[in-house]
């Protein structure tokens, strides 16, 4: 469920909108490092000043900017391990959705409890940390939908978010928080129309959808997997150099 073996020919094509919401964030990255003119934190980023001018827009934006390398391969990592199931379990449609939702109401939770106008958040952990909640609640209320030990590999993840999320400088707190429980609680309805990652052409008990077809996997796309873990792994070093 959650090892990834596609190359990336399929990958893109199983997964569509897990490989937009990274192409986005990559590309913002990259623009923002080579034109900083354009000033894309200071206009994108979640401002708590600027939303408390109306600038309600910054609650999705900011969750496709990123403020380091380190936070940007991290999150990217993330995505490209946990989406892929999710999108094929509810659909693009529903994923995409829930992505976007639970990334901006994260962000506005945050900024109705941090009560400093001038702090700032951006970056997908929220959006992230929705789809393991949305995981966990299956995890526990939906075991047909998972597997035990991808339950297991959830569970383990969110303690290492949350040991990062304690300890890490410069990470929302809140936002991680507030992200994990919106995912947790959109489970409830959502997981209503979610299919087991093994029967990706089934949609709930009744309607049938079309969908992108099962995914091959192939040792063809394992040098595609030890390159993003090892992105990962850098990633989350950069944040303590």
């Amino acid at each position: 469920m959650f090892s990834r073996t596609e190359n990336v020919q399929t990958f893109v094509r199983a997964y569509p909108l897990v490989t937009l919401f990274i192409v986005i964030q990559l590309l913002v990255f990259v623009i923002d490092s080579f034109a900083p003119g354009l000033r894309i934190v200071a206009t994108g980023g979640s401002f708590h000043l600027a939303l408390a001018d109306g600038q309600w827009y910054r609650l999705v934006t900011a969750n496709f900017i990123h403020l380091s390398l380190g936070h940007l391969l991290f999150n990217s990592f993330a995505l490209i391990i946990f989406g892929p199931a999710m999108e094929r379990m509810v659909g693009h449609v529903k994923f995409a959705l829930f992505y976007v939702f639970a990334g901006a109401l994260a962000n506005l939770l945050t900024y109705f409890t941090v009560s400093n106008l001038f702090y700032l958040q951006a970056g997908a952990s929220g959006a992230i940390l929705a789809i393991l909640g949305f995981y966990v609640f299956i995890g526990r209320f939906r075991r047909t939908l998972m597997y035990s030990q991808d339950a297991r590999l959830v569970y383990i993840f969110v303690a290492i978010s949350a040991v990062f999320t304690l300890i890490g400088s410069n990470v929302s707190l809140w936002g991680h928080v507030y992200g994990f429980l919106a995912g947790f609680l959109l489970a409830i309805p959502l997981s209503r129309f979610a299919v087991p990652y093994t029967r990706p052409m089934r949609y709930g008990k009744y309607k049938q959808r079309s969908y992108a077809p099962p995914v091959i996997h192939s040792g063809d796309g394992k040098w595609f997997f030890y390159i993003i873990i090892g992105l990962a792994i850098f990633g989350l070093l950069a944040q303590f150099l």
